[in-house]
Parts: C-alpha cells; sequence; structure tokens
C-alpha cells in the first residue's frame, strides 16, 4: 500500500513550501509590519500550495511562540490548528456547501463571536467559486466589515467564476505551476527522509508527468516507493509510471525527422498497444516540440529547423481536437504524421533522412508510360486480367515495402477496382490517400513496381471508393429520389 506522501510531508514552515516565494514572502513581511488584510484570495492551479499556505498562516496569526515570522510548531495554538481540532478554526468546501443557509449558519452568525482559545477565528473556503450567487451576496457584508478577530482566506481554482464584488474585498494571491526543477527538489529531500535512492531520471519523469502540480507529483512518488525496492531505478519504476516517457517521445520525432511515416505511424500503435494514453503521449510530444522551438527562436540551440518544429505541432494540435469524434482515435495522428512526413523538405541536424524517391534500387525503372489521355478502343482491353492482378498483389505489396517509406500505409487499405487496357483503378475511402497516390512520384513508384512484377507497363489511377453501405444508399437515391439529410 503507497503511502499519502503528500499529506506526510505538507510543508510546515513557509520555507519549505515549493515555487510560491512570491506569495509567502509578502505574507511573512505583512506579518511582520503588523499590516496582515482581513481577507485573502488565493487562486491558481490544483495542488500547488494554496490550502497548505492558508493553513500556515492560520498557524502563524495564532502561534503563540513565533520565531523569524514562521510559526513554531509546537505550542498548543500550532499543534491545535495542525491536527484540525482548533474550535476556532473552520475549513469549508464551498463544493458542497454552496447554499446561503450554510453561509450563515456556519459564518455569518459565528463571527461575531470572540474565539475561545486561538487569537483569531480563521475561515478557509475551498474552491469558493463553487458558492450560489445568494451565498456570495450573503457573505459580501461580512467580508468588507468583518471585526478585528476574523481572517477570511479564500482559495479557488476559477477566478472568472467569483464575482468582481468579493474579489475586490479581499487581497489576491496568484500561485503558479511548479518548475520541474522545484518539483525534483522537493521530491529529493522526501527520497532522504525515507531512505530510498531513487535515480534522477526517474524523479524527473514524475515531474514531467505531473504538470506542475506538487500534489500530483508526489502521489506518483507515493506508488514509486510503494516498490520497496532500496534503490529505484526507471526499470523498477516503469511499472507504476505512466507509460509515456521522454524516450518514447524522442524516438517518435526522430521518425518524424527522418520523413519516416511508416515507423512513426507503427511507433504510435505500438506505444498504444502497451497502454500508452493517446493524449497524454501528443500532450508530451507537443511539449518537448515547444521547448525545442523556443530555443531554436532564442538562437541557444538549432537542431531543429523552426519551420518543421512549428508545422509538426500544428498538426499534432488539430489531431488532438479531432480525436474524441472518431471512431479509431489514433486515425487523425496517423493523418498528421503523414501530412508532415510528406510535406517538408529540410532535415535538421544530427538525424540522417534515408533517400527515398521515385528512384529505387529495388526496382528496375523503365521509360516513362505514355499519356494516358488519348483513348482508344484498344485502351478499353485489358493486357492482363484483374484477377491476375489480384493474384500478384502480395508480392506488388512487398516490393512497395521495400522501395518506399509512406505508400505501404496507404496501399495497405486500397482496394483494386477495375483493370481497363493498361489502367489500374485502385480505390481508397479517403480522399487524402487518393491525392497522396496520384502525385507524380507515388504513381510512378507504384508503376515500376508493376512493370517489375507482372512483367508489363501499366498506368496507376487512384480513385474515392464508397464504402460498401453508402454505395448501397446512393444506388436507393438514385432509384427513388431523395437526398440525404
Amino acid at each position: 500500500m503507497s503511502k499519502v506522501i503528500y499529506r506526510i510531508y505538507r510543508p510546515t514552515t513557509f520555507g519549505t513550501v515549493s515555487g510560491q516565494n512570491h506569495v509567502v514572502t509578502t505574507l511573512q513581511n505583512q506579518y511582520a509590519s503588523e499590516s496582515l488584510a482581513h481577507a485573502y484570495l488565493f487562486t491558481g492551479p490544483r495542488g500547488v500550495g494554496k490550502t497548505t499556505v492558508a493553513r500556515l498562516l492560520a498557524k502563524l496569526v495564532n502561534c503563540l511562540d513565533p520565531k523569524k515570522n514562521e510559526p513554531c510548531n509546537t505550542c498548543t495554538a500550532c499543534v491545535a490548528v495542525s491536527s484540525g481540532t482548533a474550535l476556532d478554526m473552520f475549513e469549508i468546501d464551498a463544493a458542497s456547501h454552496t447554499d446561503v443557509e450554510h453561509v450563515r449558519e456556519t459564518i455569518i452568525q459565528s463571527v461575531r463571536f470572540a474565539p475561545s482559545l486561538l487569537k483569531k477565528k480563521v475561515y478557509i473556503i475551498d474552491e469558493v467559486h463553487m458558492l450560489s450567487g445568494s451565498a456570495f451576496n450573503a457573505l459580501l457584508k461580512t467580508l468588507e466589515e468583518p471585526p478585528e478577530h476574523v481572517l477570511f482566506i479564500l482559495a479557488t481554482t476559477e477566478i472568472h467564476k467569483v464575482p468582481e464584488t468579493v474579489i475586490s474585498r479581499c487581497q489576491r494571491f496568484d500561485f503558479r505551476k511548479i518548475s520541474p526543477e522545484g518539483l525534483v527538489g522537493r521530491m529529493q529531500g522526501i527520497v532522504k527522509e525515507e531512505g530510498v535512492q531513487v535515480d534522477l531520471d526517474v524523479l524527473q519523469a514524475i515531474a514531467r508527468h505531473s504538470g506542475g502540480c506538487a500534489r500530483d507529483a508526489e502521489s506518483l512518488l507515493g506508488q514509486v516507493l510503494a516498490l520497496g525496492e532500496k534503490r529505484v531505478s526507471m526499470k523498477e519504476a516503469s511499472l507504476v509510471l505512466p507509460a509515456t516517457s521522454l524516450v518514447l517521445v524522442e524516438e517518435f520525432v526522430g521518425a518524424l525527422c527522418t520523413s519516416d511515416a511508416q515507423s512513426a505511424i507503427t511507433l504510435l500503435n505500438t506505444y498504444l498497444d502497451q497502454g500508452v494514453d493517446l493524449h497524454q503521449f501528443l500532450a508530451d510530444t507537443t511539449s518537448w516540440l515547444r521547448d525545442r522551438l523556443l530555443a531554436s527562436v532564442s538562437q541557444k540551440e538549432f537542431q531543429f529547423a523552426p519551420a518543421f518544429l512549428g508545422k509538426t505541432i500544428e498538426e499534432l494540435l488539430s489531431a488532438e481536437r479531432l480525436i474524441r469524434s472518431e471512431h479509431i482515435p489514433q486515425l487523425p495522428v496517423e493523418l498528421a504524421i503523414i501530412r508532415i512526413c510528406t510535406g517538408r523538405d529540410e532535415v535538421p541536424k544530427n538525424f540522417k533522412k534515408q533517400e527515398v524517391d521515385s528512384t529505387c534500387p529495388h526496382v528496375e525503372r523503365a521509360s516513362p508510360s505514355q499519356d494516358d489521355t488519348t483513348v482508344t478502343v484498344f485502351d478499353t482491353i485489358p493486357v492482363i486480367s484483374l484477377d491476375e492482378v489480384k493474384e500478384k498483389w502480395p508480392q506488388v505489396y512487398e516490393q512497395i515495402k521495400s522501395c518506399s517509406a509512406s505508400l505501404p500505409l496507404f496501399m495497405n487499405s486500397c482496394e483494386l477496382r477495375s483493370v481497363a487496357g493498361n489502367r489500374v483503378e485502385i480505390g481508397f475511402e479517403h480522399d487524402l490517400y487518393v491525392q497522396t497516390v496520384n502525385q507524380e512520384k507515388n504513381r510512378r513508384t507504384i508503376e515500376d513496381v508493376f512493370e517489375k512484377v507482372l512483367g508489363k507497363r501499366l498506368s496507376v489511377k487512384a480513385i474515392q471508393a464508397k464504402r460498401p453501405e453508402e454505395a448501397a444508399v446512393q444506388e436507393l437515391l438514385a432509384e427513388f429520389g431523395g437526398n440525404v439529410i
């Protein structure tokens, strides 16, 4: 059973709070100068320390023996606040207490009474944006003129849902996502306390997956520590960490850089089969690419052409938006990969591009086919039957695989439709496939392969073929009239 690390190692002083120096320094200075506000509004992403800082502030204002603007954590007031037994401290979850009656009973009616034991009554309202409009209205007057013995601390992850009238009555602090370096440093302190050695790359992977959220990072670290190993390397950590990792991203981008669409799509589907979350993988990949784009723009690093990085990010972001509406979620990503690999000329440094074009060492090139725009009666007489082409198709497909990195991806889903004269029509469901195969370079490669395998020069044309059910609908419409709506 994994430890709840984020509870065990919750910061007990302002000095141990990660990534929010702008907040804790200001609060400590206000305390030192006796200029604390009567109401605070903490806003920012989840899991970055809003509630933790609120509790620390509650301890500091009630501490019987503060030292250097920090709570002592040993006096009766600090112990009561830390243990949650302080009668004068109220933590309210607005998500489950949204109505005005609860605000009146818990806050408005009790604020006028002096604290029982502590110096100040402290009201911490978490996810305050969840309060109803009437509850906010009831709270306004108390927020504006609270008694001297009362301190309000409101916390929210959605500041835009908090009424301006409430915001204007509070002193606002914006909490930030914690940097990967800050998270790694915090986790290094935790594993040292636990007496476990965790490799740096494991901690960095946890930091990447947490997205700046300390609670998520510490939760993942707890799962890693639950493995029970005295030393944890990436090999052991991979058992519990999300499957997406820097290694997978770099391998995938490497295939895109060399315009190897087949390898990129194969890698993508292999990752998904291994349990990688598609959305997380795309998020990690675009984040990785963004870091390189910013580095290339600032001229700190120029390993990748900015045009390639920008195009790739745009394609993957577009694919991400289409995933939810697709029966095959990875299809938009596969199509994006093909566009990325077939639509760029620049190759970044440190990557070797495999030369793949219409000149293929595995195919003996014949003279170009005749212009097939001139049609005679003889052009309709097949030089080879459709059945013969279908019979030889496995050999044709294997030859195409040896000549091209991307074409096999399309040809694997094609349907041999007809043979008329020296022309073979190949059907595809998607228009993108049709356009790609009909490109001069790709069409010539396929024609060369046909000639090598079949011994006859054939002209290739890709067409869009409707699925059987679509064809049936079209026939009914032609027969009876009407439109598809």
